[in-house]
This record gives structure tokens, sequence and C-alpha cells, in this order.
């Protein structure tokens, strides 16, 4: 495990102090307070642009997925240069389960696409509190079968509750050799909140409010129910191999930390990404954060192995 690109001093409590004031405010997403607006207003979160570093060129088109719970908002980025053996990536975002949508990390989206020459999908999945889980992860898992018709096998990625959306569909397609890597950013795998990283002095979720939003996306599901918490999976065996980054100042941190000493102990390839001084969602922040850009190199060099 490494640990790299630290931020330190005013620019990280400034940093801090920023993204937890957003979330106050339901600007950030993710908190009670959010689950208030519209959900249409929920889905279009995305970063502010000065937050941003300029982002590569390439082809988007826009489409719906007939599915099981209706129709699925789809977001391909298409690369300028289709390198012929590259595997194609879904796109799981993430915003507590109740915001975000397909536009909410294009920076990421864009650089595998142009990078690693192959199709990204976004995939816009239904939100929290009005579609509780499995909504949501029956969305990705039809989302990924679409991608499935035109290829043997395809790298997930999520970010956040995207992450955990990653970790669970992983976990329902264990075994099956069409998930080639499991990426889990910064993500969110036991919702009893066990970890030690999520209590104070560590950046940005109140757990009132993660058990608020928790709850409403749980819904009837146990909370220990592996598809809900992978992180409390009895049984990982079969898993793809993980990359999973984590961030240090993130009350998510430890989560990452406990599932790939898990996915290790069963014998799962993984690699963990540790950035410290980084706070959770830092790649949302890529004009503020050094990590960000790092990052991405990482993930590039590897998904293109």
């Amino acid at each position: 495990m490494k640990t790299i690109a630290r931020l330190d001093g005013w620019k990280l409590r400034w940093l801090m102090n920023l993204t937890h004031l957003l979330s106050k405010l339901g600007l950030g997403g993710a908190s009670a307070k959010a689950m208030k607006m519209p959900i249409e207003r929920r889905a279009a979160v995305v970063p502010a642009s000065w937050m941003l570093l300029p982002m590569p060129e390439v082809g988007i088109e826009r489409s719906t997925l007939p599915a099981r719970g209706g129709a699925i908002p789809l977001k391909r980025f298409l690369p300028r240069a289709r390198k012929p053996s590259a595997v194609p990536i879904l796109f799981i975002h993430g915003g507590g389960w109740i915001a975000g949508g397909v536009d909410s990390l294009d920076y990421l989206c864009t650089h595998l696409c142009d990078r690693l020459g192959t199709e990204v999908t976004a995939v816009g999945y239904r939100l929290a509190p009005e579609h509780p889980f499995p909504a949501g992860l029956e969305d990705c898992e039809d989302a990924l079968d679409a991608l499935l018709a035109r290829s043997p096998c395809v790298d997930v990625v999520g970010d956040s509750a995207g992450g955990n959306l990653t970790a669970a569909l992983s976990l329902r397609r264990r075994g099956l050799g069409v998930i080639r890597r499991q990426v889990l950013i910064y993500a969110f795998l036991d919702l009893t909140m066990a970890s030690p990283s999520i209590d104070p002095p560590r950046q940005g979720m109140s757990r009132r409010d993660a058990t608020v939003i928790i709850e409403k996306y749980r819904g009837a599901a146990a909370i220990d129910d592996p598809f809900v918490s992978p992180l409390l999976a009895p049984d990982l065996d079969g898993l793809p191999p993980a990359i999973i980054v984590t961030a240090d100042a993130d009350p998510l941190r430890d989560d990452g930390f406990r599932y790939a000493d898990r996915l290790r102990e069963a014998g799962i390839p993984v690699r963990l990404e540790n950035y410290r001084g980084m706070p959770h969602a830092f790649l949302s922040l890529a004009s503020l954060c050094s990590a960000a850009p790092l990052c991405i190199d990482m993930l590039v060099g590897e998904l293109q192995a």
C-alpha cells in the first residue's frame, strides 16, 4: 500500500471546510438536506467547473436502456482512437444513492475513455428515497448486461455509493468471469458504520446524516445484507481482482482498508492506494487536489495492464 500526494496546511483545512459546508447546505449531493430537493435536481448534481482540470475531448452519446424498472439513462464516452483489445468500462456514480447521475464525474470518465481507448458507459440508476434498494443495483445490473451483449467482459468502476454498488454487482456476478476488474473509489462498504475512520475528526460526513440516508436507501433490506454492505459478505471467494482507492482524510477510508484485507484473505488480487491528506470525493476537486491526476494515472496503468 502506498501513501502519496499530501495536501498540507491551510489548503487542506480550507478544502475540508468547504466540502463540509457544501454538504450542510445540501449542495454536496449526499446529505439529508439534499433529499428534500426534487429528484431531477438531485440527479443533475455535478462538480463546479472551477473545481476540475481540463478534460480530453471524446465523443458523447446519450440514450436510454429499457430495463426491468423502466428506462435507464446512459451516457457513452467514445474514444477518438479505439484500441481493439481495450475492455469496456461501466461507470457507477456516487452521491449517497440519493444524488448524482450520468454527468457526475466526467473528469474521470473522459480520461479513462481517451487514455485507454475504450468506451465508458455511465449509468443513471434510480435514486433513493423514491427508489430504495435494490432498485439502483438492479439498474446497474441491467446496464452491465447491455454491455456484456457486446463484449465478453467489462471493467466496473464506481465512486463512493457507486463503489458500494460496484462491489455489490461484483458479488452478484462472482465466478462468471464477466467482470474483469472492480474499481472501488472511496467506497461505502459497511453501512453499519463500524469502521473507526467514520467518527470525527475526519472530514465531511455526519454520522446522523449518514444514518438517515442509509435508512432511506436500504428500505426493507437488512443492513448486513451482503448486497447492501458488501464488506459484511461472509464469503468473498470468486470475486474479480480489485483496485481500491482510499482518501486518508475520508470517513470511509477504513472501509477500503478492511475490504482489501478481506479480499486478500480470500486470495483475490488487490491493489490498494491510499492518498494521504485527501478528502472524500477528491476526484471531483481535481483543480485543488494534486492527488486527482495521480489517481487517474494509476487507474489507467492498472486497467491497461
